[in-house]
């Protein structure tokens, strides 16, 4: 199947290609040549192959096919570029955009690739955007042919025109190898550097080896004998005494003495340069090794570690998606006190249009919203097998077969609209066009959805304990207070309601010629599976892509905080070894804790997602030390609440706790008086050594505490039968005890 971002490379013919755009109604495809556009200032228009032509080049050994890598810079909401400095990036993307956005329509594009092109358009927006945008509007058409040309390669979203090749400027500044005339020290002093007072030379090869060569000696046993603790000051210092100074011999009386002067300013660095490269050198975790020792920086500084058929091709062409309210309470799962219920859940499906099968839904209690629905897209794509196995529902392959990545997907407007960065992601990522749903694209298509809805709430769900009856009686209890199942056990009940749906529903009238000769069942399973092969190709399937990919195409963008001790995300803490070698719990600890922006999936709270500067997706583990961790597995809205339960359980516990701080020490003062009293005009004791029998009046003490007990056990006992033949005189005691009270 050729699908929006295919990239296909062919090493021996030296070919590398990006399929930009694909019209499965002409059967072609705009393909741009990568190994000019990465490069190139002014990008041209994608050529155009067929899809013959492109499956001929694909059969060749030396060919291969995987998912172009964008710049990820592009997947970006607006706020993370904007943390990264990239304010100027926002204004030129957005001016760009306010000048092609009129030629950005899908029909306007088709036509740019496919057919006419867009003269008569570009020449009419020369003259518009004079009078719309006269300070920033383009002269030129060449201008015009070039962003757009940008824009369709780069993923027909907005991002496709940030300025992402400008953050190379500068990082291939040529460094001379040695000191010479053209090292000229970089900075404001002007191109020749006149116009600052320092007159130093600028950084060499050289330099930054001796640099090297000095840390390298304070690091080692025989600097560690005159630099027992590292500071930047005495680094520069030797490196200044070291390399920074000519050595005059003289020979005075058959003796050598050597005299060190220091260079001219024009043959020197700065201090501040100095500082600025050894810095890029020892980092902080390496000045505290160094400072320290590996030993005592493992155990006083290292890190610890203890988510309308029209148009229509075929199958997987477009998803829709819709969500209701369902008619039932939930309950909650982590106080089994009472029954308590967790509110209505919000249901979320996802429906293939060609088929009418569900492919894929979810559960949750905000919304509706475009986060629930992206929730809803990324189950769409992924294996219902393994998905259905986490809810304790054994299915097979032929049972839920909805595991394929769309061409389009079509969403409702209003709430559920989505955010413009998520069609920019899911385009950029996954190659998904987005559309809004309209009465233009959908017809009655709002119809398929709602039908499903129905069919849940009225076949399943109102014939559960705790739905909502449709005509409540009055004096009749809520239904809030008869809430049965709990969320795992209502995923389960819906994922056999839809298999049952899928297999069973009646669409013999979307049969079409094809499948009536193929004899096919009439179900929207049966439907589904004949159209990925006659019509699709076999589809895409998502179990192919990589798992990271699609949960950073799908799901919103949040933010987590990198610490010493964890990655910490609404409460939790999770861990990854990815994270752990990038040194990033260190640079935490010893800078400071920073963010990262994350993607979860809502109702699995065991993972969350991360895309590197490199374009690695990057899975983060919960912690879970000896498996006791009560989150792992869960969905996210019970486990909110109860974090929110253990917030009010510390406060209470912090309030008890300063009570009886406060009666603790009161009892303290007390005693202290008491014991005051008892040594009020005993002469103060000046001797130093310990004070001789110690231990002998230690036993005269416990010897008084046992006679204390005995005597306070028989009085209990004479009190207890009223029997005066128990009185005992303190003269019936033995001797001891007369020498004791003598």
């Amino acid at each position: 199947m050729i699908y929006v971002g295919q990239y296909i490379v062919d090493e021996k013919q030296g070919l590398a290609l990006r399929v930009c755009h694909v019209s499965h109604a002409c059967q072609q495809a705009a393909v741009a040549d990568m190994n000019i556009a990465d490069i190139a200032i002014n990008i041209a228009k994608p050529d155009i192959y067929s899809f013959d032509e492109l499956h001929t080049l694909l059969k060749k050994n030396s060919a291969s096919s995987s998912q172009h890598q964008l710049p990820a810079e592009m997947s970006y909401s607006d706020k993370v570029l904007i943390g990264m400095n990239r304010d100027k990036w926002l204004e030129k993307r957005d001016k760009k955009f306010a000048l092609i956005e009129p030629l950005t329509s899908e029909a306007l594009i088709a036509q740019y690739l496919y057919r006419g092109g867009l003269s008569e358009e570009i020449t009419a927006l020369l003259t518009s955007n004079m009078d719309t945008f006269p300070e920033m509007a383009w002269t030129t058409r060449g201008a015009y042919y070039n962003a757009l040309n940008r824009y369709i390669v780069f993923g027909c979203q907005v991002n496709a025109l940030l300025p992402f090749k400008n953050k190379n400027i500068g990082r291939n500044y040529l460094i001379p190898a040695s000191p010479g005339a053209n090292n000229v020290k970089r900075g404001r002093g002007g191109a020749n550097n006149t116009t600052s007072r320092s007159k130093s030379i600028g950084i060499t090869q050289l330099h930054k080896a001796q640099l090297s060569k000095i840390v390298a000696y304070m690091k080692s046993k025989d600097g560690k004998k005159w630099f027992p603790k590292f500071t930047f000051k005495k680094a520069i210092e030797l490196y200044q005494y070291q390399y920074e100074t000519s050595v005059v011999e003289r020979n005075i009386e058959n003796t050598t003495h050597e005299t060190r002067i220091p260079f001219e300013e024009t043959q020197s660095l700065s201090q501040e340069q100095i500082r600025y490269h050894l810095k890029s050198i020892v980092d902080k975790k390496l000045y505290l090794q160094i400072r320290h020792g590996q030993i005592s920086y493992e155990k006083d500084f290292a890190d610890r570690q203890g988510a309308a058929h029209d148009g229509v091709i075929g199958a997987t062409y477009r998803y829709e998606i819709d969500a209701t309210v369902l008619d039932l309470y939930v309950r909650y799962p982590f106080d089994v006190s009472g029954q308590y219920s967790m509110g209505r859940p919000v249901l979320y499906f996802v429906i293939d249009v060609y088929s009418t099968m569900i492919v894929g839904f979810y559960l949750g209690f905000d919304g509706p919203n475009w986060e629930g629905a992206s929730q809803a897209l990324l189950n769409a794509c992924s294996c219902k097998v393994t998905f259905s196995a986490r809810y304790g529902v054994s299915i097979s392959e032929r049972d839920w077969p909805a595991h394929h990545i769309p061409v389009q997907v079509t969403v409702d407007n209003g709430t559920e609209h989505p955010d413009k960065i998520i069609l920019s992601v899911l385009q950029s990522e996954l190659g998904i066009r987005g559309y809004n749903f309209t009465a233009v694209f959908r017809g009655d298509a709002k119809g398929t959805v709602e039908s499903k809805f129905n069919c849940i709430n009225n076949e399943s769900i109102h014939f559960t304990a705790g739905a909502i009856p449709e005509a409540a009686q009055r004096g009749e209890q809520h239904a809030s207070n008869r809430a049965f199942w709990d969320y795992d056990s209502l995923i389960a009940e819906i994922i056999q309601s839809i298999i049952l749906h899928n297999n069973t529903a009646d669409r013999l009238h979307r049969l079409d010629i094809n499948a009536i000769r193929t004899n096919i069942d009439i179900t929207p399973n049966a439907l589904y599976l004949h159209s990925l092969k006659q019509e699709m190709n076999g589809g895409r399937d998502g179990r192919l892509e990589d798992p990271g990919r699609l949960r950073w195409a799908f799901l919103p963008e949040e933010e987590a905080t990198v610490r010493a001790d964890g990655i910490y995300f609404k409460g939790l803490v999770y861990y990854s070894d990815y994270a752990k070698k990038a040194g990033w719990f260190s640079k935490a600890k010893h800078d400071k804790p920073f963010k990262i922006p994350i993607k979860r999936p809502k109702d699995w709270t065991s993972n969350i997602w991360h895309k590197t500067d490199s374009n690695q997706y990057v899975a983060f583990d919960l912690k879970n030390v000896n498996d006791e961790s009560p989150f792992v597995g869960q969905h996210w809205e019970p486990v909110l609440h109860l974090l929110e339960q253990f917030k009010d359980k510390r406060h209470k516990n912090r309030l008890n706790a300063k009570k009886l701080r406060v009666f603790k020490q009161q009892l303290t003062e007390q005693l202290k008086l008491i014991n005051e009293e008892l040594l009020q005009g005993v002469k103060e004791n000046t001797r130093i050594s310990m004070q001789p029998r110690v231990k002998e009046r230690q036993a005269q003490f416990k010897a008084m505490q046992q006679l204390k007990h005995a005597i306070e056990a028989q009085e209990a006992l004479m009190n207890g039968n009223k029997d005066d033949s128990f009185t005992t005189n303190i003269g019936q005691l033995d001797d001891l005890d007369n020498e004791m009270y003598e």
